[in-house]
């Protein structure tokens, strides 16, 4: 069975670093996939025009969704006030209906980042919506409200995952992904000292130790009406 996945993010590199392999995965078995950004990212540098940051950050996203074979949907709410309002959720709505997913992921809701926790709730209330006939977008209203899965927070700092994908054979192109966000990797160097996808990797190491892989991405099943998803592996993988 082909299967339609989409990732929803808050920000540009999110759906990179915490599900990319796992989406690989999926593209590798034939599935379509989409990844759907929720903000703009113009505030993901330390200095310069929010504008030009922005735009950089769209070129960005758009290079790492052409590597996995993904359609992108840039909705560009502004980076840092990210709110489950009228606007927003319509246009999630839109997104999700036009391309009608079989299975969501979505930021946890007890993620550290607010924007994070609000596309949380933007992709929970764009599902249930998505099916409503009398709410009107200009594609049609699904049938079937899709399986939502949550993924692991940033860090690790959250509830443990109740699924892990093994990714080791797929690590390769998430880390060629996470490349494609060079303004990041720069910002958090500068910054942080941090270097992007070594810290990645090292969060996907210690998933994978807990499963029994080298690498592996976390996720847990959210419980959902009226869809209860279950918990003994995502369904195509």
């Amino acid at each position: 069975m082909s299967l339609r996945i989409m990732a929803i993010g808050a920000h540009p590199d999110d759906v990179e670093i915490l599900a990319a392999g796992t989406l690989a995965r999926y593209r590798e078995r034939g599935h379509a996939i989409a990844v759907c950004i929720l903000t703009d990212g113009r505030l993901g540098a330390p200095t310069g025009d929010p504008d030009i940051v922005a735009a950089t950050r769209r070129e960005e996203a758009q290079a790492a969704a052409d590597l996995l074979g993904a359609e992108l949907f840039w909705i560009g709410q502004p980076d840092g006030m990210l709110y489950d309002n009228p606007e927003t959720r319509t246009a999630a709505v839109e997104a999700v209906r036009t391309f009608s997913p079989n299975i969501l992921f979505a930021h946890d809701p007890n993620d550290y980042h607010p924007d994070h926790r609000a596309a949380s709730t933007i992709a929970m209330s764009a599902r249930q919506l998505a099916t409503a006939p009398l709410f009107v977008t200009d594609a049609r209203p699904l049938a079937t409200a899709p399986s939502v899965y949550y993924m692991d927070p940033l860090g690790l700092v959250g509830d443990a995952p109740e699924l892990w994908v093994d990714i080791s054979s797929t690590v390769d192109i998430k880390r060629q992904m996470l490349w494609c966000h060079k303004s990041q990797n720069e910002w958090l160097q500068n910054t942080d000292g941090i270097d992007y996808v070594t810290f990645i990797d090292r969060q996907g190491q210690i998933r994978g130790l807990q499963c029994g892989v080298s690498y592996a991405e976390g996720f847990r099943a959210a419980r959902t009406y009226p869809i209860e998803t279950g918990c003994s592996g995502l369904p195509g993988l």
